[in-house]
């Protein structure tokens, strides 16, 4: 779960309804995409199936992926992730402190818990000569599962990395940072969505909101008497407009749902700006199946009064003559993991 260099690797993103793998090559600064593709999960009896190994296995040979050595995300049940402050130690014994910290935090005991932990923003005065850390857990069983996943699948597991983090390296392949400014990410994922504030290559804050891309689509098959795909096919076309006075039923189903999220954000940056003393988020990047939603980072901008924008990980990356631009301009901003992920390697 800690950021590495490592040549050669796939991201692979896999979600609750679809896969999403990328590829990149060059070095850091001239990055190419050598492949980029969103593959949607089987239905059967109006239920999408989870991937199992031989999907993903043959997902790759099918797009001509060849490189075997894999990123990938750890989205558990168990994960938890807390910024934490230790004073000064030997690497031997902080992690052994920061597994301390997450055990009395998750209630796991030290056989089976993992925990790793990253760099993060310095806390302030409050915590001036203390190390600040992003410290993540989870139950072993539940790793060691992942892991077997992937080698059922015949590929070889590099990083098993968690949304935060991921979405640090996604920032730093396609954005510039500015000295002291503070950056923000929003995923969101089907059940919920996650917030990291970034800083100067580094995460600053991480905070998990209960509010994901299903709400929106239960909403809408609800008001509408329509059936969960058909809800997502109308979804997939709704255009958000933060000023409509005769709105359509699907976007008075979704409206509430994106301002209670907008509330979750608001909140957030304002915790964040109290309690580190930090100076305000001058951008938030949107991510995730649902930022593709037509209208959504205008209406955030002006839910919250801070410059939103769909991201597109692929900003900066040079897009070759055989990779249709569009296209992957469609889905770009599904790939922000994967796109992180992948970031990690180069060849």
């Amino acid at each position: 779960m800690y950021p590495f260099s490592s040549k050669n690797i796939v991201g692979i993103d896999i979600g609750t309804y679809s896969i999403k793998v990328v590829h990149l090559g060059g070095s850091l600064g001239a990055r190419t995409v050598k492949a980029a593709t969103s593959f949607r999960l089987p239905r059967e009896a109006g239920q999408v199936l989870p991937a199992v190994p031989a999907f993903v296995s043959e997902l790759l040979s099918s797009k001509k992926i060849s490189v075997r050595t894999v990123a990938a995300l750890f989205t558990s049940g168990s994960l938890i992730f807390r910024n934490i402050h230790l004073p000064p130690m030997p690497e031997k014994d902080l992690k052994e402190a920061v597994s301390w910290e997450l055990r009395k935090e998750s209630g796991m005991s030290a056989a089976e818990i993992v925990a790793d932990y990253m760099p993060a923003v310095d806390g302030g005065k409050k915590d001036e000569g203390k190390l600040s850390l992003m410290a993540f857990a989870a139950r072993r069983a539940e790793v060691e599962r992942s892991i077997s996943f992937f080698k059922e699948a015949g590929l070889e597991l590099r990083v098993l990395d968690v949304i935060p983090s991921a979405l640090l390296c996604a920032f730093d392949l396609s954005n510039e940072w500015e000295a002291g400014a503070n950056y923000a990410m929003l995923d969101i994922g089907e059940s919920r969505s996650t917030l990291a504030i970034l800083k100067e290559r580094r995460l600053s804050f991480v905070r998990e909101i209960t509010i994901g891309g299903r709400d929106l689509t239960h909403s809408i098959a609800n008001m509408l008497g329509k059936s969960e795909e058909e809800a997502e096919d109308i979804k997939a076309e709704l255009r958000l407009d933060a000023t409509a006075e005769n709105a359509p039923a699907e976007m008075k189903a979704v409206r509430p749902i994106i301002e209670g999220l907008c509330a979750e954000l608001q909140r957030s940056f304002d915790y964040y700006h109290a309690q580190y003393r930090e100076g305000a988020v001058t951008h938030l990047f949107i991510s995730g199946g649902t930022a593709r939603l037509k209208g959504l980072d205008a209406f955030v901008t002006g839910a919250i009064g801070v410059a939103s924008f769909t991201d597109n990980p692929f900003r900066k990356v040079r897009v070759p003559k055989g990779i249709d631009k569009a296209e992957l301009a469609l889905i770009a901003p599904c790939m922000t993991l994967a796109a992180g992920l992948a970031s990690r390697g180069a060849s």
